[in-house]
């Protein structure tokens, strides 16, 4: 079928199809004969092959239909003219049929509103010098409709392949667009991945930036006891208070060593500002400045003590930004703080969920800063909705791994 389909658009088979046409109908007598005025004469006893030379030229220009459509037009007009006048043959009006409709495809729309005004001259201008001349109503009549069906057909069909042309290349352009649209859309998103994982980036060194100045002022406040006991013993002169006090400098020895190995396997090295240290022991204050904002707070159990800085304010921003988002998503809402344990310490925070059942921190870098302070220290924190109730548990170690 696509051999056919290209053999069909081929401008020399085409050619040679219409010529082979002529060439049956004349064998079968509808070549046409020359008029009145040219009986008895040589033309009419070569009628016939005068018609099939005028086809073969017009035919042989059929060739040059696509590069040049609008000579071909006027050079296949004129050999239709001319057959016409010997009498007329079926074969050259289907060569100008395709002349006709090729040049109304294929030229500008210039050119085509001058190809398109000289058929509505010559089908009307034929018929109105026949009844100029004489010639009756009904001819005149029966000229034009066949002049119509003739020339205006042709470019009827052209105007319709040509429009349909158009949209199927407006669809593609369409879909171009579309496809443009959702490969732009696809970008954006990346986009947005990447601007949230860098987010998410941001809130890890932020907390851990935190935790390295919460642990920095715990080891410069251990070492500061160290100086001052150790100051203390060059000046004393009495032995059971010497012995006391190198006690208390071992023992704070140890404790900043302890400290200063948690912040190291927490920031490795990065060095950070120094800021104040919050830990369990500011509990009761966190807890009152969240009942003066309106929120119900009840704590449950003693911190254990003592316990590690890393440890202890791991725990106290656990329970800090929980108590945070239970404000913002559940505002007013009774808060349970439970905090114990022996081995570990167990933090565990629970609030009903805000009124629009979403889960308070499935958003939010909170759940991630506060995930990141337990596994740090070699801990564990879950969250999420139990029973109507958001809940947040952590279990931290006694001593940082």
């Amino acid at each position: 079928m696509g051999r056919l389909r290209a053999l069909g658009q081929d401008d020399r088979v085409v050619a040679l199809a219409l010529v082979l046409l002529g060439v049956v109908l004349a064998m079968i007598g509808l070549s046409g004969r020359p008029p009145d005025l040219l009986d008895g004469t040589v033309v009419e006893r070569y009628a016939v092959w005068w018609h099939l030379l005028i086809l073969g030229c017009a035919a042989a220009a059929l060739l040059a239909k696509r590069s040049h459509p609008v000579r071909t037009l006027v050079v296949v007009a004129v050999l239709a003219a001319l057959d016409g006048f010997l009498g007329g043959g079926i074969a050259i009006f289907v060569v100008l049929f395709d002349a006709l409709y090729t040049a109304a495809l294929i030229t500008s729309p210039a050119v085509r509103r001058r190809i398109v005004a000289a058929v509505v001259v010559v089908s009307v201008g034929g018929p109105v010098a026949m009844v100029v001349t004489g010639s009756a109503p009904r001819d005149a009549v029966v000229m034009f409709l066949q002049a119509v069906a003739l020339y205006g057909t042709p470019l009827w069909w052209a105007s319709d392949v040509r429009q349909r042309t158009e949209l199927a290349a407006l669809e593609t352009r369409r879909a171009d667009l579309e496809r443009e649209r959702a490969d732009l859309a696809r970008e954006v998103a990346a986009d947005a991945l990447r601007i949230a994982e860098l987010d998410r980036e941001s809130a890890v060194r932020e907390e851990r930036a935190r935790m390295a100045r919460d642990l920095h002022d715990v080891v410069a406040g251990h070492l500061s006891a160290v100086a001052i006991h150790t100051e203390a013993t060059l000046t004393a002169a009495d032995t059971s208070r010497d012995r006391d006090t190198l006690r208390a400098v071992r023992a704070g020895a140890l404790d900043a060593l302890a400290e200063m190995r948690s912040m190291i396997l927490v920031l490795r090295g990065r060095p950070d500002p120094v800021t104040a240290p919050a830990g369990l022991a500011r509990l009761d204050a966190l807890v009152a400045a969240a009942r003066s904002a309106g929120q119900e707070v009840v704590v449950v159990g003693d911190p254990p003590d003592p316990l590690p800085a890393a440890t202890d304010h791991a725990a106290f921003r656990i329970v800090q930004e929980s108590l945070t988002n239970a404000a913002r998503h559940a505002p007013g809402s009774p808060v349970e703080v439970t905090v114990g344990g022996r081995d570990r310490v167990e933090v565990v925070v629970t609030n009903p969920l805000g009124r629009s059942g979403a889960p308070p921190l499935s958003t939010a870098t909170g759940l991630l800063t506060m995930r990141e302070r337990a596994e740090a220290l070699g801990g564990t924190l879950d969250a999420g909705p139990s029973d109507g109730r958001w809940v947040v548990r952590a279990s931290l170690p006694r001593r940082a791994s």
